[in-house]
């Protein structure tokens, strides 16, 4: 600012020693008067474009801030959704894995029953044939076909007990 009025007073220092007449004077003194305000307006010009691109480049940064921040909320978010599913995926094995826990066990007891039903026709097989033979109403072909089904009751026994031991091994 110093330089400016400095430069301004020699400017019309010198306009006034170069003049040939006051009229001359008076207008070149205008005219460097309106040269310094043009200098002047010029320089606030400037610095008003070297603040504004201060402030563009602030608000550049600023976005770009903005933007990086936006990236990473985004990615942070999308972390989380994968984390959600994963733990979504977890609970929906795991409960699948306790439904065919559960079957399990519903099929053993399955096969315990059957067993159980398939010794009861035994024991009630073996009282009629028992019955029969002591009190002497039994045909020979009558006590073969309560041998026969007691047979047969028998290998029913032995295939549920085998599909109970692969159920069991399976649990």
């Amino acid at each position: 600012m110093n330089k400016l009025v400095v430069v301004v007073v020699v400017v019309v220092i010198a306009l006034f020693s170069l003049g040939k007449s006051y009229a001359q004077e008076t207008e070149q003194v205008k005219d460097s008067i309106v040269v310094v305000k043009d200098m002047i307006k010029e320089q606030e010009e400037l610095k008003q474009i070297e603040q504004a691109k201060v402030e563009a480049a602030a608000a550049k940064a600023e976005q770009k801030a903005a933007a990086k921040e936006q990236k990473q909320l985004a990615k942070e978010q999308k972390k989380a959704e994968k984390e959600q599913k994963k733990i979504e995926k977890e609970a929906k094995t795991k409960a699948k894995e306790a439904q065919k826990q559960e079957k399990l066990k519903s099929a053993i007891a399955s096969k315990n029953q059957d067993i159980q039903k398939c010794e009861d026709k035994i024991a009630k097989y073996e009282m009629k044939l028992a019955e029969g033979q002591r009190k002497g109403k039994l045909s020979p072909v009558a006590i073969d076909k309560l041998n026969d089904k007691i047979a047969k009751e028998q290998i029913n026994i032995l295939k549920e007990s085998e599909k109970l031991r692969k159920l069991e091994r399976k649990q």
